[in-house]
């Protein structure tokens, strides 16, 4: 297996990368292409048939499995995203799908659950045996991992961080429900606030940024826009930090872990900004005892987490199918 390669796809909200990687984690070979959701199921999987086809041209070493980083609900044992609003997608067959194609071993995956068996293995929680991974992008996701353990539940919807109800009658998520982190803290939500307030006559930097196009507004602009002290950017950021802050002293309280990764889109461009904002609130919110013993850090492999993690997957089945067999 040494010499063996997989290819790893991390499907998300607004990209999916696919990848050719060994086992120690390296990416060899790289694709990124746009999720385009409206699309549809049939042309995202053509789309990723034609990635795979365009990294794998012309290698040498044989690819021993693919594994898949979904987001929402999956049903590991069976292969099935049970419910991914943020793709509209409910009940998809991904491995059957993927196995047909290639009849290659299929292993599937929550995408944040990806992340957090990367960074346990490979990053900023090497070493521990209890962390939890949170990737905040287009929505917001979790992997948790306790005693070395990762946390699926009895229907595979463990670790939705993302949908912790934070505010009683707060915006409409795409899971249905009302006021979930993701719905409050996620690039979209930061995005919206922002478009929403500039539409009221809120005065900001950002306009003269955009050329006066809202649709060109990102967080990375909002962050750019705080740096310079534009209070619209100041106040929907320390927004959207304080309620992640909240929900990272709640899992504190609750699972105690040693350390708390934070990945994803909207920290790699506002990281430097929200990090801070987040310990902050931590240190007035969470348990003396669980603050204390806790690390809170950015991601180690940044946007790569979901990729590798998902590399991991075959990994994982080969050790856990070695140990069937002793």
């Amino acid at each position: 297996m040494e010499q063996e390669l997989v290819i790893g796809i991390d499907i998300g909200g607004t990209k999916i990368d696919v990848g050719v990687i060994d086992t120690s984690g390296k990416i060899l070979e790289r694709m990124r292409i746009w999720t385009n959701v409206h699309e549809g199921l049939n042309v995202i999987v053509q789309n990723i048939y034609d990635a795979i086809e365009k990294i794998t041209n012309g290698l040498k070493t044989s690819i021993c499995g693919i594994g898949i980083g979904a987001p929402g609900q999956v049903d590991v044992k069976n292969g099935i995203v049970l419910f991914a609003p943020n793709l509209r997608w409910k009940d998809v067959e991904l491995k059957k799908i993927i196995h047909e194609k290639y009849r290659l071993p299929v292993e599937i995956e929550n995408d944040a659950n990806c992340g957090a068996l990367a960074e346990a293995r490979l990053g900023a929680g090497s070493g521990s045996n209890n962390l939890i991974w949170i990737t905040i992008g287009t929505g917001i996701g979790g992997g948790i991992i306790i005693d070395g353990n990762l946390i699926q539940g009895a229907g595979f919807a463990g670790g939705e961080i993302g949908h912790m109800t934070m505010k009683k009658n707060g915006p409409v998520c795409g899971c249905g429900n009302k006021g979930c982190l993701e719905a409050l803290a996620a690039g979209p939500a930061i995005i919206h606030q922002i478009r929403k307030a500039i539409n009221s006559g809120t005065q900001t930097v950002i306009l003269k940024m955009i050329d006066n196009d809202l649709n060109k507004i990102t967080v990375g602009i909002a962050s750019n826009a705080a740096d310079t002290g534009d209070s619209l950017s100041l106040k929907v950021l320390n927004r959207a930090g304080e309620y992640l802050g909240i929900g990272v002293a709640n899992l504190d309280n609750i699972l105690n872990p040693e350390v708390i990764i934070l990945g994803g889109g909207v920290m790699e461009a506002a990281g430097h900004r929200l990090l801070k904002i987040i310990k902050n609130t931590v240190q007035n919110r969470a348990l003396s005892v669980a603050k204390n013993n806790l690390r809170i850090e950015l991601s180690k492999l940044g946007n790569d987490a979901g990729l590798i993690g998902a590399s991991l997957l075959i990994q994982r089945s080969v050790d856990q199918s070695n140990k069937g067999h002793q």
